[in-house]
């Protein structure tokens, strides 16, 4: 997620560097060329800055932590593992409302006089970070799951109980792979339109 969250910041600042003057050179056409197409850029700056940046922050601070939880459940240590799961949860709580609030001001630059392949782009990345937020949704529920039911004690509970997380955090791969080839998808369209207007 590291290296997809870093592709967003920087297509980010790409909008937003590019968006900077309207009477500069993004007014002649492609994604750029609409009234408020300055101030959804200064948006969707602000969403690079306030929110995704911190955003990939938590979860790079977040990702040894389960690596704890994994050692956590071979040494067989409840207490380990409930307390590393309400770290888990609290964090992946924090980081979706941020990312919702992200995903609000990103709806508010779309919906401002902007061109349509611009409003494609941020349609595109409001349904990236959404996936995300699913994504670490499936997290959650995985991790409220062991510090509900882990059981060490209890060789079939605990069986079924990893079993049931290992399938969420499968699932959660498969919809970060959707956000991102989401993501890469925005990207790309926001390319074509650049080269369209060169």
């Amino acid at each position: 997620m590291n290296k997809r969250l870093v592709k967003i910041l920087l297509v980010c600042a790409l909008f937003t560097a590019a968006c900077a003057d309207k009477n500069g050179p993004a007014a002649g056409g492609g994604i750029f060329s609409s009234d408020e197409t300055a101030d959804a850029g200064n948006l969707v700056d602000e969403v690079n800055r306030n929110y995704l940046k911190l955003i990939k922050q938590r979860f790079n601070d977040n990702e040894p932590r389960l690596e704890e939880l994994q050692a956590a459940l071979k040494s067989k240590n409840p207490e380990k593992v409930k307390t590393l799961c309400d770290q888990l949860i609290d964090e992946i709580n924090a980081g979706t409302r941020m990312g919702q609030e992200a995903i609000d001001k990103l709806r508010v630059a779309r919906d401002k006089n902007i061109n349509q392949d611009y409003k494609d782009y941020l349609d595109l990345k409001v349904t990236s970070l959404q996936k995300y937020i699913d994504a670490f949704e499936e997290r959650r529920q995985a991790a409220i799951l062991l510090r509900d039911a882990y059981d060490p004690k209890n060789a079939a509970k605990r069986d079924q109980t990893i079993a049931l997380f290992k399938e969420r955090e499968e699932k959660f791969k498969l919809i970060v792979d959707e956000a991102r080839r989401t993501s890469e998808q925005a990207n790309r369209l926001a390319r074509e339109s650049l080269n369209r207007k060169k």
